[in-house]
């Protein structure tokens, strides 16, 4: 057998935890979860990509986008090109598995974007064997089958996911105005649920967030935008001390 092969398949150097291998991957321990626990970091780390992979920017000349608040901008922020990423979707799930681990038992939010968070927190959570289960509210109510406006996993006690009293995380993508949150929070409200955290991805220092804080609602953000879509990562998340290291499985 040739050295640095075993049984034929190459041998992968060995490496502390928090690093990454040669070909720039996480590594990963047998459970499927990341080596890095540093919160910082992987938040650093999701910045980093979604200000590269998810903000466009119009040039000198061009037309404002329109957001789906109706407010324009010169700068556009879609996160699912990040979080519908392999890499996206871990680190995503990872970070706010950290921030509601032990608080929540379901998390979702308004469809789109919010599912994949969803999704993404829902999977992290079961390789950590904490498991957190997924909904997703409609935009508009289904008018077939059973007519829900709300998608929800199976509940592990054979009760609805989203019974009265449960308590759940609603998230999103970008927060302008707030609007798309404040429909999933009265979807959910109707349900019963308790509502115990509400995270955006981005937030764009429009208003948004002052107003679901207004409202009463226990709402952050990961990451603070400001024209022209430059990205800051909330500080506040790592002042506490009980969540600067990822729990392992």
């Amino acid at each position: 057998m040739r050295a640095g092969t075993q049984q034929g398949k190459p041998h992968r150097p060995q490496t502390s935890s928090g690093e990454r291998g040669r070909n720039g991957r996480l590594i990963y321990t047998q459970s499927g979860t990341p080596r890095s626990k540093d919160l910082a970091a992987l938040l650093d780390e999701l910045r980093a990509l979604i200000q590269e992979k998810s903000i466009s920017r119009k040039l000198p000349g061009e037309p404002d986008y329109v957001l789906a608040s109706g407010k324009h901008s010169r700068y556009y922020c879609d996160t699912k090109k990040v979080t519908l990423s392999p890499a996206g979707a871990l680190l995503t799930g990872e970070i706010l598995f950290t921030l509601l681990d032990g608080k929540v038992d379901a998390v979702g939010g308004l469809q789109l974007g919010a599912t994949f968070i969803a999704t993404a927190v829902a999977l992290v959570s079961g390789q950590h064997g904490r498991p957190i289960y997924g909904f997703t509210v409609r935009e508009q109510q289904k008018k077939h089958g059973t007519k829900e406006n709300i998608a929800t996993s199976f509940s592990p006690n054979g009760r609805d996911l989203l019974e009265p009293g449960r308590p759940v995380a609603i998230v999103d993508d970008v927060v302008t105005e707030g609007g798309s949150i404040l429909q999933a929070v009265r979807a959910v409200q109707e349900r019963g649920c308790n509502i115990v955290s509400v995270v955006s991805m981005v937030d764009r220092n429009q208003g948004g967030g002052d107003h679901l804080r207004d409202l009463g609602l226990p709402y952050f953000a990961l990451f603070n935008a400001v024209e022209p879509g430059i990205l800051t990562t909330n500080d506040r998340l790592l002042d506490r001390p009980e969540i600067h290291r990822i729990p392992s499985a």
